[in-house]
């Protein structure tokens, strides 16, 4: 293409690449003449730094126990970053003879940044190091944990909070709320205690024993759940934490009732269909964590009254459904899974393991309010507490009993239509079955990694029906992608990207095909997860 005088446009760039290509030169000639150093092109800063290493601690007190952990806190450093940055972490494995590697939950990703090893990438080998990097498309409040085996049991998490590029939601104080849950013991022994030889799990030994196992409402041992194929076998060689043996854990101390099963807040009218009570645990734990820190020293936030503010609430436990309440408060929820929903009032809700919640709550006259976390089966509570300037925390560590309105799903609504493309549908069943004589949990009769590949082709509208055939619950969680909740919002369902599957309830959720990868699909829970509730989305051509 020539201008009207005649130059061409190759011209003018070669004139361009020649003029920078002298300036360079004439710059790096005086550089050397003046002594100076000469320029020499850089990489992009990393913003954090993590490094993955052992530990020995004790975040709710009594004996320290072995811990994985990230910068050797517990939880590892928050970061925040901003919509539309480039996202740049270098990640140092310190762990002796043990991979790792990190996953960033909740965030669209490329696969090869997703961080599941021998699923998108491989791990990061021991004394070795690795650098994620990617664009921020999103923005809201999300967490990165530990992919390899039980090391974000070990403690190994953190959050990650992504500003917006303009934040339409007018707050005065800002914090994150993580939870966790805290073993003594190697939680790897507790998985195989868990799988026994086949004949059930464990009970729990007398008071002052050592055991660290309990199972609570229905006993189901005796019952294979999920049809009556026989049981895959657990491969050897999977990855676990490395981790040698821990101190046993004391007998817990003695709680309030056990709960009741409940979806969202409400009773679970399909486990009561199949003859009993939901199984709400399976791990017995030695405290409750709210920012790494137990109830007998909580994590505090001074607040003014009147002030608004907003609580980023993440479930980073490895297998505890809680169940949260500020006292004196209601909780206005504008953000599930880090995406925007009409606000709804509630005074409590229930959150799965990898689900988050931003809580917006105006701070009432002065005084001193606590967050209660109880975990699902009633067995101990993690606590926080915001107080008003003068006043002394008193932390109020009686069980709360959660009366007024919960939060259901039905009730999310996003803010703007999220009815997906048209395209080709491909449509997928896949029911979530255990066996607890055997502790292996399978997605329509496979466990993990003894598990096929399921295809989808880019462009596809992929629906998933999700009937849970177990009686326990299980949070499943897509990787790579946000899918539509569809729960009776018409246009307006929810994004989400970990979903609560209540015993005997089914539940449809549905996404767009649009990040080509292969992504896993996978119950939160860490040891329904190891024992092979998990199978792969594969794109395919």
């Amino acid at each position: 293409m020539r201008d009207p005088k005649g130059i061409s446009r190759r011209a003018v760039l070669r004139g361009t690449v020649a003029g920078a290509a002298a300036l360079s030169s004439a710059r790096l000639a005086r550089a050397v003449s003046d002594g100076e150093a000469a320029y020499v092109p850089a990489p992009n800063a990393a913003q954090q730094v993590l490094r993955v290493g052992a530990a020995q601690i004790a975040p709710a007190g009594g004996a320290a126990a072995p811990a994985v952990l990230l910068n050797g806190a517990l939880p590892g450093p928050e970061l925040r970053l901003r919509e539309g940055e480039q996202f740049r972490v270098l990640v140092e494995n310190g762990l002796a003879d043990t991979p790792t590697a990190i996953h960033w939950h909740g965030v669209l990703v490329p696969a090869g940044m997703d961080g599941v090893p021998d699923i998108s990438n491989a791990p990061i080998a021991p004394q070795q190091m690795y650098v994620y990097e990617y664009p921020l498309r999103q923005s809201g409040t999300y967490w990165y944990h530990s992919h390899y085996g039980f090391q974000e049991q070990l403690g190994c998490y953190g959050a990650l909070v992504i500003e917006p590029a303009v934040e339409p939601l007018r707050v005065d104080r800002d914090a994150v709320v993580l939870l966790g849950d805290w073993l003594r013991k190697d939680p790897t022994a507790v998985f195989e205690a868990l799988r026994g030889d086949g004949g059930g799990a464990p009970s729990a030994a007398p008071a002052g024993g050592a055991a660290a196992l309990k199972m609570d409402g229905m006993k189901m041992g005796d019952m294979p759940m999920g049809g009556s194929k026989p049981a895959v076998p657990m491969p050897g060689g999977r990855p676990m934490s490395g981790m040698g043996a821990m101190a046993l854990p004391a007998a817990p101390k003695p709680t309030a009732g056990a709960a009741q099963p409940m979806a969202m807040g409400k009773p679970t009218p399909g486990a009561m269909a199949m003859g009993g009570k939901a199984d709400l645990s399976d791990v017995q734990y030695d405290a409750f964590l709210l920012n790494g820190r137990g109830q007998d020293a909580p994590w505090a936030l001074q607040v003014n009254p009147g002030e608004r503010v907003r609580l980023r609430l993440i479930n980073g436990a490895a297998s505890t459904y809680f169940r949260l309440a500020l006292d004196g408060h209601r909780l206005r929820i504008t953000h599930a899974d880090g995406l925007a929903v009409e606000p709804v009032e509630v005074d409590h809700l229930l959150m799965g393991m990898g689900e988050t919640y931003d809580a917006v709550v105006t701070v009432g006259a002065a005084g001193s309010y606590t967050l209660h976390a109880v975990a699902q089966d009633g067995s101990g509570q993690a606590i926080g507490v915001l107080h008003t300037p003068g006043v002394t925390p008193q932390p109020d560590r009686t069980l709360p009993s959660f009366s007024g309105r919960a939060l259901s799903y039905a009730e999310l609504r996003a803010p703007s239509p999220t009815v997906l493309p048209d395209g080709p549908v491909r449509t997928f069943r896949l029911p979530l079955q255990g066996d607890m004589a055997r502790y292996i949990w399978k997605i329509d009769g496979q466990a993990w990694p003894q598990a096929a590949p399921l295809p989808i082709r880019r462009g596809e509208r992929v629906q998933i029906e999700l009937p849970n055939e177990t009686m326990m619950w299980h949070p499943m969680h897509l990787h790579g992608h946000f899918f539509r909740l569809l729960q009776g919002a018409g246009d307006y369902c929810p994004l989400k990207h970990t979903v609560n599957v209540a015993p005997g309830e089914t539940v449809r959720i549905e996404f767009t095909a649009d990040n080509p990868g292969r992504w896993f699909f996978h119950c939160h829970n860490a040891y329904h997860l190891e024992a092979g509730m998990a199978r792969v989305f594969e794109y395919v051509i």
